[in-house]
């Protein structure tokens, strides 16, 4: 015949039990209110060290995003400046023509000449354009203001930047240039916007040699469009790299969510099963140390 062994003392066991339900019932409910699986790397090593990794590429993710709409702004405000200068010029070409004709008078000359000078300071404006209180067309001295009118220059400005180009990582793989000095834009030896717009407005003031003024305006304009070109071909490049990114992001996010996200619907009955055990043991425990012996807790 058999006998059935009787804990004499069974207190320890049933500690024992309510701690671990109430850590089942604690992780579950940390589980369910951080909605991740994994909350410190004791609850899964690997997976902790997964998430390191994962981390650390969004970081990445993210400062290359932020690269690219800081850049994307200053350079959407550069094209936008050249474009109203693009504009300028030729409205400076159009009088230019108009002065050339023989018939006009020398008060109508000197009108439009007046209204070349305006052109001329407008151009000036804009190519000291700035963004977030910097400059965009002055090389590396982005706090230096590029252009001034100088009467004494053939250009009838002077430069006050350098031919510094600053570059920017937006992805791993791939750096590029933000800027194109002020020089290069508006001084450009192969077609001077500003000595050339100087030149049209001494020939119209003098009523000499303006259709060859108007000519070497044209040509600077469209050596300026050539330069122009670069705003526009990098911020195609940026907004394919910017949607790129987006998408890493959305993927990175998804591991990430696959890797410690929890199942809120199974950590919802891992909890009520855990709550449910740990009031059953809380219950038994306090049966067992209210009872004068252990015969009345078998009856």
């Amino acid at each position: 015949m058999s006998s059935v062994r009787i804990n004499p003392n069974p207190v320890p066991d049933l500690l024992a039990g309510v701690d671990t339900a109430r850590q089942q019932l604690n992780q579950a409910d940390l589980e369910i209110a951080s909605g991740r699986s994994i909350n410190s790397p004791s609850d899964n090593p690997a997976g902790a060290a997964a998430l390191v990794i994962n981390q650390a590429a969004q970081d990445q993710t993210d400062t290359f995003q932020s690269n690219v709409s800081d850049l994307q702004s200053r350079l959407q405000i550069a094209d936008s400046a050249l474009g109203s200068a693009v504009t300028a010029i030729e409205q400076a070409i159009s009088l230019g023509t108009e002065a050339g004709n023989s018939d006009l008078s020398d008060q109508n000359r000197a009108a439009i000449a007046n209204n070349l000078v305006g052109i001329q300071q407008q151009l000036v404006s804009l190519a000291n354009t700035t963004s977030g209180g910097t400059y965009l067309f002055s090389g590396t001295l982005v706090e230096t203001q590029p252009f001034t009118l100088d009467a004494s220059s053939p250009s009838g400005v002077t430069y006050s930047g350098n031919d510094g180009v600053t570059s920017v990582d937006i992805s791993n793989s791939l750096n590029v240039p933000t800027n194109l000095p002020g020089d290069q834009l508006f001084l450009n030896s192969s077609g001077s916007v500003f000595q050339s717009m100087n030149q049209l407005i001494t020939a119209i003031q003098t009523n000499t040699n303006i259709g060859s003024a108007v000519t070497a305006l044209g040509q600077a304009a469209q050596e300026f469009n050539a330069q122009r070109q670069f705003y526009g071909t990098t911020l195609n490049q940026i907004q394919s790299t910017g949607n790129f990114l987006a998408s890493e992001n959305v993927q990175l996010a998804t591991q990430q969510s696959a890797i410690g996200g929890a199942d809120l619907a199974q950590e919802t009955t891992n909890f009520s099963q855990a709550e449910t055990a740990y009031t059953a043991l809380l219950e038994a425990e306090g049966k067992v140390l209210n009872l004068p012996n252990l015969l009345d807790y078998i009856q």
